[in-house]
């Protein structure tokens, strides 16, 4: 055995002892930073000393010294790792070494005390937290260093100590549930091999085998190490070695000397949240004396594989389940290999046989209700072919779900992201998983940066979880970018702002140890993955979900989605889409059931499939069909089922915007039809817009004599005129005039409408009055508005009598025309009424008028009369004139 001699100036010295001859000496206990320790041949060359492993050298050998022991022991460098045979002799021996020395030192690196704390065991506050969730509780190697030592110290990472295996007592208990009594000393072989399996059963290594070899000393036996065997193995052998050492005791059945738990994660120390769904788990599967199924479905990347892995650990902790097994449902195969490594640690016969039907060994063991209570996690099971499918294309052979083991002993949770999965799966028993809470989102993301500060900026926090829509992976997928990156959250937001950029962030990888490895754990392709699997099990939802992805998102009606299949298969496709959580059916009223269904997509899913399709080069085609489906359905303008096409003008503005997939020309004529529209609902300022970009890319593409481009001219000089920009819409108008007796002819009704517009000149619109009515029939829109234009006109030049005969003829007209409220109507009925008042007030003017004219000529008269009688010296006052 080696052993760490302090010198002067913080240097040390490797001391060889026999193993019967050994000093007094500390021994450290703390996990690994990797490329951070100091190795043997390190140690040796006089290097390293620039590593943080060195500092805790320092602080192993300062702490014996000061406990009056002139030796210390450092697993990174006091065992030369590069020798196979002084490692397998280290690691058989470690258990030993650890129970030897005088004091363990425990170093907590990711503990700090802050430094105005003076003593710290007094004020556990400060600490209480971090020391719970120190990584030290987690680790495989960790649990013989806490048990092995008579004394065990715990430091802070400034140094400072925290207390005693003692004195902490009750602490380590609560993080690790192990026995009070184990932790003050009590030989472990007083202690039942579950028991000592499950202190183990959270607690995770580097390498696989070693969650295995972490244990060989707490059961005090020895194994020849070979890494590469993997951990099944590993265990078998641990076991068998157990069995010798306790055969002829008859204490102890096979079963009970398992490994607790087939998890292929560790457990997640960073979840939050879902408490209420952990506790409705918790009640429905666990206190009970029955076989129970549940099924947990959810959009991708909402948290439910993670949800169940907590549930999993909560099993084996607080519900004392000894066995909890994970099979991925990914494929057959993934599923296979699973249940043979379950068959492995039960040790059940025949399952290593070249021949064995491992899925009925499997499900035969754990249906006979003998091996005690166990949970089985079937995850991933997306596709439903996988579980609910035959195998080698033949109808007879048994599916994989009727493999699955049923005993009053054991529960099964199963998690997917389709609801049709789970209602098969376990049709009365599913729990639907929806995206965070807004605290809850926070909190998680809180628990993933690294730097606290940066949520100062609750303003760009709040942003940020809006734009993930509170979805936990793409929360756990933007912390991870902007850890890597060091920048602020505000900054991460920023790059949304480029166009093209979400689709990369969303597809940036990032390491997550509570994901499958084989996987992309990113947002896009966690979606990718469900498209594919549509597209391969209902062709019409893959088309819906295609032709939505060019459309809105929000405020879908059914009726704007392309036609084709039954109803039962349109039925199906819209259930298939809501089955995976991609869109949401929007809640209707009692007298509301008997309508339209409408339904929005989750945002961040309409931004994935569009990605989607642009991968597979087919976004352009749907805009075109989307485009298309539009022009079918919105129509130029009027009042004829206005309730209906109302719904579809968002999308076609929507796709109208989508300059870098859909063509010019489709987009200024559905642009086209919008302005319409909205000009027949009165929103005129909307309308002047809107033709204003159809001109434009008409303009553009067509040139400026095009029939097309002087429709938009004449639709916004209507928009101008009704928003009373007379001068406007004059000058449009006469252009556009210009050019429509030029392409068109003087006849032409569209020529006429333009003619309608000038305010200054009476003939030009009796005439243009005339040829709508001729051209276009008296009722006609354009006919109406020639007498609305007309009449104002002529009530502008007070010729009230004619002017009030047109109002009224407008008036009686646009309620059956345009409707009762539209805003035209109303205007009309409106300066029809000011007509009249300033008729009245004209007669009225008139009549002051013609009094005073009166007056004043016999004024003038009396006037004259005084002054000639003045002129001869007699007073006027006696002649006044009354």
């Amino acid at each position: 055995m080696r052993l760490l001699k302090r010198l002067l100036r913080d240097d040390f010295q490797l001391v060889s002892f026999n193993d019967d001859d050994v000093p007094p000496y500390a021994i450290l206990s703390h996990t690994w930073t990797e490329g951070q320790e100091v190795t043997y041949n390190e140690l040796v060359a006089g290097t390293g000393k620039d590593k943080t492993g060195y500092d805790k050298i320092c602080f192993c050998g300062g702490r014996a010294a000061a406990d009056g022991l002139q030796y210390f022991w450092v697993d990174t460098c006091c065992i030369d790792k590069s020798t196979s045979h002084e490692l397998s002799t280290a690691i058989n021996s470690m258990f030993r070494w650890y129970q030897r020395a005088s004091k363990c030192y425990v170093y907590l690196s990711d503990v700090v005390v802050p430094e105005d704390v003076a003593n710290a065991e007094a004020f556990q506050i400060t600490w209480a937290e971090a020391f719970r969730r120190s990584r030290w509780f987690t680790r495989g190697w960790t649990l013989q260093e806490l048990l092995a030592p008579p004394c065990v110290e715990f430091f802070s990472k400034n140094g400072t100590r925290l207390g005693s295996r003692i004195s902490l007592e009750q602490e380590i208990y609560d993080i690790t549930k192990i026995a009070t009594k184990a932790l003050r000393g009590q030989s472990l072989a007083k202690f039942s091999v579950k028991e000592r399996m499950s202190w183990a059963a959270q607690r995770t290594t580097t390498l696989e085998e070693d969650k295995v070899y972490c244990l060989l000393g707490i059961f005090g036996v020895f194994l020849s190490l070979i890494y590469g065997e993997g951990e099944a193995y590993a265990t078998l052998r641990l076991r068998e070695e157990i069995e010798r050492r306790l055969e002829g005791q008859g204490t102890e059945r096979l079963h009970d000397l398992l490994v607790p738990s087939v998890l292929p994660f560790p457990r997640n120390e960073l979840f939050v949240g879902r408490k209420d769904q952990l506790r409705f788990l918790e009640q429905s599967l666990l206190p009970s004396n029955t076989h129970r199924r549940m099924t947990i479905y959810g959009l991708g990347g909402c948290g439910k594989s993670a949800l169940a892995l907590e549930f999993a650990y909560r099993a084996l902790v607080r519900h004392a389940r000894p066995m909890v097994f994970w099979v991925p449902a990914i494929s057959q195969e993934s599923f296979e290999l699973a249940y043979r490594e379950i068959g492995v640690r039960l040790s059940v016969p025949g399952i290593t046989e070249d021949n064995a039907d491992i899925r009925k060994l499997v499900k035969d063991a754990l249906s006979l209700g003998s091996l005690g209570s166990w949970l089985m996690i079937v995850d991933n099971a997306d596709d439903s072919k996988v579980l609910l499918g035959t195998t080698d294309n033949d109808p007879m052979s048994a599916r994989l779900s009727d493999c699955l083991p049923h005993s009053s002993s054991g529960t099964i949770l199963f998690t997917t992201r389709s609801r049709k999965v789970a209602g098969d799966l376990t049709p009365s028993s599913v729990l639907e998983l929806n995206d965070m809470s807004k605290a809850e989102a926070r909190q998680l993301l809180a628990r993933r940066l690294t730097k606290q500060a940066l949520l100062n900026d609750e303003t760009a926090v709040d942003d940020l979880l809006g734009i993930l829509t509170y979805l936990p992976l793409a929360i756990v997928q933007a912390a991870a970018f902007i850890n890597n990156n060091d920048i602020s959250v505000s900054g991460y937001i920023s790059l949304f702002q480029h166009t093209g950029t979400e689709a990369e962030l969303f597809s940036e990888r990032f390491e997550d140890p509570s994901r499958y490895q084989e996987m992309d754990s990113t947002v896009a392709k966690t979606w990718y993955i469900s498209f594919d699997q549509i597209q391969r099990q209902d062709q019409l939802a893959a088309e819906y979900l295609s032709f939505i992805a060019c459309i809105d998102r929000i405020d879908i009606p059914q009726s704007l989605l392309p036609p084709g299949g039954s109803l039962v298969q349109q039925v199906k496709a819209l259930g298939t889409l809501t089955g995976y959580a991609f869109i949401t059916e929007r809640q209707q009223t009692a007298q509301e059931l008997d309508q339209e269904r409408f339904f929005d997509m989750h945002r961040l899913v309409h931004m994935a499939s569009a990605w989607w399709l642009n991968g597979h080069n087919e976004r352009a085609t749907w805009a075109g069909r989307a485009v298309a489906r539009l022009e079918e359905l919105v129509p130029h303008g009027g009042h004829e089922r206005k309730a209906t096409w109302t719904t579809y003008l968002s999308h076609a503005i929507y796709v109208a915007g989508l300059s870098d997939t859909t063509e010019e020309i489709a987009r200024a004529s559905l642009l086209d039809r919008v302005g319409q529209c909205q000009a027949s609902l009165g929103q005129y300022s909307a309308a002047e817009n809107t033709h204003r970009q159809a001109l434009s890319l008409r303009e553009k593409r067509l040139g400026k004599k095009h029939i097309q481009t002087l429709l938009s001219m004449h639709e916004l000089g209507l928009a101008l005129k009704n928003q009373g920009m007379y001068e406007a819409a004059e000058a449009m108008n006469r252009q556009t005039l210009a050019l429509k007796e030029t392409v068109l002819g003087r006849e032409h009704p569209s020529t006429l409408t333009s003619m309608s517009k000038y305010e200054d000149a009476e003939a030009m619109n009796r005439q243009t009055l005339a040829l709508s009515e001729t051209v276009l029939g008296r009722e006609h829109p354009e006919t109406l508005m020639s007498v609305y234009c007309l009449a104002q006109l002529l009530a502008n030049r007070h010729h009230y009598d004619e002017s009030l005969v047109l109002y009224e003829r407008a008036c009686a007209a646009y309620p059956t025309v345009l409707g009762n409220d539209h805003p035209t109507t109303r205007a009309c009925r409106q300066n029809y009424s000011e007509a009249l008042a300033l008729q009245k007030q004209d007669q009225c003017t008139e009549s002051q008028n013609a009094l005073d004219s009166g007056a004043s000529r016999k004024r003038g008269k009396g006037s004259k009369l005084l002054r000639g009688l003045a002129k001869i010296g007699i007073k006027g006052s006696r002649f006044s004139v009354r």
